[in-house]
């Protein structure tokens, strides 16, 4: 039998970054549904295939600006109205992400050997019975999460 080999997911690594063919495939895709129109009439209205359609919402494929033009016509939207839904998803995200990695930031330097207050004897906090109030961390790591595995013969 082969022995399992155990890969852990890389910390710190960026998130990948959302494309602005997803995030308009999503808006377009939204704005269908919100109107409770199914693929085939909006594709039909655009000048377009279903199937085509479908790739643009699923973000497999980027419209040309006439095609996207006929879509958002289609859908009773102007053209600058999906350019600016877009912008805005792509904002709260790249927002969002900004926020989550100050957040991964503070946790590792809160969980720094510096800056933990018993690492320095003198200092106030040192002693458990200080501030009774104020639980120290655990200085124990916390375990590796393991997303992969390879079987290796």
């Amino acid at each position: 039998m082969g022995k399992v080999v155990e890969f852990t997911r890389a910390t710190g690594s960026p998130t990948s970054k959302p494309l602005w063919r997803h995030v308009l495939g999503e808006v377009l895709r939204g704005e269908r549904l919100e109107q409770e129109r199914i693929l085939t009439e909006v594709a039909s209205t655009a000048g377009v295939s279903p199937q085509y359609l479908s790739e643009i919402e699923r973000g497999r494929k980027e419209p040309s600006s006439e095609v996207l033009g006929s879509v958002a016509d289609a859908l009773g939207l102007a053209l600058v109205d999906v350019v600016r839904r877009v912008g805005e998803v792509l904002g709260e995200r790249q927002e969002a992400e900004r926020r989550n990695a100050e957040r991964r930031e503070l946790l590792r330097v809160e969980a720094s050997f510096a800056f933990r207050a018993d690492a320095v004897p003198e200092h106030p906090l040192a002693t458990p019975d200080a501030m009774p109030d104020i639980a120290m961390p655990d200085p124990a790591p916390a375990p590796a999460r393991f997303d992969a595995y390879l079987l290796a013969a």
